[in-house]
């Protein structure tokens, strides 16, 4: 008996020790990008802390132009930590003239070509730049006030 109740209290301690809350410091953040009031899909969100130092966290907006902070240390949806960050959000598309090649690593007239695809931003510049980004964000220990939503023109 002496044996089975040790072994329960053992395997309660055990499952208990994983189901606390996160040492990492981070909590929970999410929101919702929009342009001109619409939802913006697929767009990159990032979270940069505005002295400069420490981890950024990030997301890409689903259909609905909701996202879910994640760093790049942690696990899906982990967060980020409290504190004052700069927003930065950044759309682009790649495009393809139908003619233009370039070299893979080099000169090598031998070598395979890739298309020559150009990077298009489709939003203005100074939301994907930290030091012109208009948005900010302060992120608290309260996990219920951490929903960030940010129209951009």
């Amino acid at each position: 008996m002496r044996y089975i109740m040790s072994s329960f209290v053992l395997l309660s301690l055990i499952m208990l020790a994983g189901c606390g809350p996160k040492s990492d410091g981070n909590v929970f953040v999410t929101g919702t990008i929009t342009k001109g009031g619409e939802p913006l899909e697929d767009a990159r969100v990032v979270f940069i802390p505005e002295s400069g130092t420490g981890e950024s966290a990030g997301g890409r907006t689903d259909e609905n132009g909701r996202f879910v902070l994640t760093t790049s240390t942690g696990s899906d949806a982990s967060g980020t930590k409290p504190g004052e960050y700069r927003v930065t959000i950044s759309k682009t598309r790649t495009e393809w003239d139908g003619r233009s090649y370039h070299p893979v690593r080099g000169d090598d007239p031998d070598e395979e070509l890739v298309k020559d695809e150009k990077i298009i931003q489709l939003l203005p510049a100074q939301y994907g730049n930290f030091a012109q980004t208009p948005l900010k964000a302060v992120v608290t220990e309260d996990k219920n006030a951490n929903v960030f939503d940010f129209d951009v023109p």
